[in-house]
């Protein structure tokens, strides 16, 4: 069997060959064809089958790396895909572990674009509800823009030839290549935290598709989105369009147009306030003259006042009567009233009630009397009996009696058992009249 059999694999041993092989042997392969069997569990990883006419290959993408790419797998497209094969140890599957993935076909920037713009539209990022409007005459506002462009120069040319007062905050990004997106995306977020900007201008030149796709991203349409100052987009020429144009509250072809549409020119306010104040000056002479005329019309209607005076005297005197009349047949009526209670009072005599009510007070005095007597005597012989209790417990009368308390020198411990004495100790006895030093000389025992 050894010679027959020189080397026998375990199965885990013989995969872990086979991936070992396979990994070494195509650490970076590109392969083609066509999505099926996808599948995005909870995980958030594609995992789906790469097919042509004859053969099959599983594939994953893991979460890492879609989340970062434009173009997402889809079934029944055909893709490139770039990545290495590694074998799966469980069930002996090898298949392809993907990095990068692309449509095959039509250009891979312009699916992207209308897929990504496809799908903020149903997310609502376009809605015109969304859109601020701009304001009227911004006091301060921010350029988010290469500050080496011609975009940033005709600019500030334009806005400082149509209201030069106007302050301009100029953000520099890198507005094409690696890292572009993020940084405008910085810029935005960072600005939205100054509470004293009115605009912000997103500002590039023109360009080709890949160098505008920065503005494409769809981390920068989420910025713009998200952004509570109004947002100005002004990308490229006329011609181009972005992701960014769509997402903004207002477009500009061009970044001479942005500066047009953020500020009027000043001669031109002038002007229109000026017409404002003619017409406000007119309107309100007109005003006048007719509140005038008609002051005067009411004027004509207005009835002779020493008319209207005398009637009102007459009035006055009429209800003067009334008042006296009323007042009159009110006093009478009070004056009945009290002669009626006085006779009402007669008949209540008040000295049958204070002789009544002094009986009653007497007879209530000589029981409080009694009461107060015999709780006081009770008081009494209780003290008294307390007082001679007391008085037996009184260590003084004990002593007066003839006894004596010896405590021990120095720590006063009153001695109760001459065993806890010893002879040549000192001792103080206290007396009824006083107290002797005394040191025992011989200790006498009382035997029971």
């Amino acid at each position: 069997m050894a010679e027959e059999y020189p080397q026998i694999y375990t199965v885990t041993g013989l995969t872990q060959q086979i991936k070992s092989r396979l990994e070494t042997n195509f650490p970076r392969v590109w392969v083609s064809g066509e999505v099926s069997n996808l599948r995005r569990p909870a995980s958030g990883h594609y995992y789906f089958t790469l097919k042509d006419e004859a053969s099959q290959l599983r594939a994953v993408l893991f979460r890492g790396n879609h989340q970062y790419l434009r173009h997402k797998p889809s079934d029944g497209r055909q893709v490139v895909c770039r990545g290495r094969i590694s074998v799966y140890e469980p069930r002996g599957e090898y298949q392809l572990l993907v990095d990068y993935l692309e449509p095959l076909g039509i250009g891979a920037l312009a699916q992207a674009f209308e897929e990504l713009k496809r799908r903020l539209a149903a997310e609502g990022l376009f809605d015109p509800a969304h859109k601020q409007p701009l304001p009227f005459l911004p006091r301060r506002l921010a350029v988010v823009t290469s500050p080496t462009g011609a975009a940033i120069r005709d600019f500030l040319q334009i806005l400082n030839r149509r209201f030069p007062t106007v302050e301009v905050l100029i953000c520099p990004v890198k507005v094409q290549g690696t890292g572009a997106a993020a940084e405008i995306v910085q810029a935005l977020d960072l600005l939205n935290t100054l509470s004293d900007l009115d605009v912000l201008v997103l500002a590039r030149g023109g360009g080709s598709l890949e160098d505008l796709w920065a503005f494409n991203e769809e981390a920068v349409a989420q910025a713009i989105f998200r952004s509570r100052i109004p947002v100005i987009s002004a990308i490229g020429h006329e011609i181009d369009f972005t992701i960014a144009d769509l997402v903004a509250d207002v477009r500009a072809p061009t970044p001479s147009a942005a500066a047009e549409l953020v500020v009027q020119r000043k001669e031109e306010l002038a002007l229109t306030l000026q017409r404002l104040a003619t017409t406000l000056q007119r309107r309100f002479q007109a005003l006048v003259q007719g509140r005038r005329e008609r002051l005067g019309h009411l004027s004509q209607r207005l009835p002779d006042p020493r008319r209207r005076l005398a009637d009102l005297r007459l009035r006055v005197d009429d209800r003067l009567e009334q008042l006296q009349r009323g007042w009159q047949a009110q006093l009478r009526a009070r004056q009945h009233r009290l002669q009626l209670a006085q006779a009402n009072l007669r008949l209540m005599s008040p000295r049958r009630a204070a002789v009544s009510g002094r009986q009653l007070v007497e007879q209530q005095a000589a029981r409080l009397y009694r009461w107060l007597g015999t709780r006081l005597a009770s008081q009494r012989l209780q003290l008294q009996h307390f007082q001679e209790r007391l008085q037996s417990l009184n260590p003084q009368a004990i002593l007066d009696r003839g006894y004596a308390i010896a405590t021990t020198l120095p720590d006063q411990e009153v001695v109760r058992d001459v065993q806890r004495v010893q002879v040549g100790a000192a001792l103080r006895v206290r007396v009824a009249r006083g107290s002797m030093d005394c040191e025992i000389q011989k200790i006498n025992k009382i035997l029971n």
